[in-house]
């Protein structure tokens, strides 16, 4: 037994000292990955933006096509209107001219709404082409930093990685599940030391026989407050 708590006391130091190397990246790995998707959500509204200005030109055009031919055609009624004989022949014109003369002014009023549309998208292109850039240039700052920090810890979280995973071949799996399990609960702190008659993680009092069990190392002993495995540091 006593081996088994040394060897988690062991891992319980590589797990700290690799929470360690974790922590002095700070929030910097959250802040890239979050600011990448902004990015690419930028891109994305851009992309739908610049296929609506496209959507909207070709509609344009088609419409004042069709403005162009409606203003030929009703210049053809209203030639055809002076030379008209019959009362029947008349109405049927003017029933024409004013169809015409609404789709003309229905098409000249969508076209100005389109015109609002296409400067609208055109203006919030520009600023999102200036917000895109903003963002790439921090998010190309930011990839450097988390690149230089992981350079300079890669090295030893390698070695702390390979010490690990040979000291968990050397525990028993029942110990290793539990191990697992509590410092999963209590933030990465499943095996702590006692301090001064007290568990190291909750400052629980912990009565004096139950130390020198704790000292004895034949069993594991778990913190009736926290629920940690507590051992006997000597130094």
């Amino acid at each position: 037994m006593k081996e088994s708590l040394t060897l988690l006391i062991k891992l319980q130091t590589v797990d700290s000292e690799l929470m360690e190397l974790e922590e002095a990246l700070g929030d910097l790995p959250t802040q890239v990955k979050h600011l990448s998707r902004d990015l690419e959500t930028v891109h994305q509204v851009t992309g739908e933006k610049e296929a609506r200005v496209q959507e909207v030109e070709k509609e344009k055009r088609s419409l004042r096509a069709k403005i162009d031919d409606t203003q030929v055609q009703l210049k053809r009624y209203k030639d055809q209107l002076l030379v008209v004989s019959t009362n029947r022949a008349y109405d049927a014109l003017t029933t024409e001219i004013d169809g015409a003369d609404k789709m003309i002014e229905d098409g000249e009023f969508h076209l100005l709404e389109l015109d609002e549309e296409d400067q609208r998208l055109t203006d919030e292109l520009k600023e999102d082409g200036l917000k895109a850039e903003a963002m790439g240039a921090t998010l190309g700052t930011q990839q450097q930093q988390l690149k230089e920090a992981l350079a300079s810890t890669e090295q030893r979280s390698k070695a702390l990685g390979k010490k690990r995973e040979k000291l968990v071949t050397r525990i028993k799996p029942r110990f290793m599940s539990s191990y697992e399990r509590i410092r999963a609960a209590r933030e990465g702190r499943a095996v702590v030391n006692l301090s001064r008659g007290s568990c190291g993680a909750c400052y629980n009092r912990v009565p004096v026989q139950r130390q020198m069990e704790i000292k004895a190392m034949d069993r594991i002993i778990i913190c009736d407050g926290c629920g940690v495995i507590l051992y006997w540091d000597s130094d």
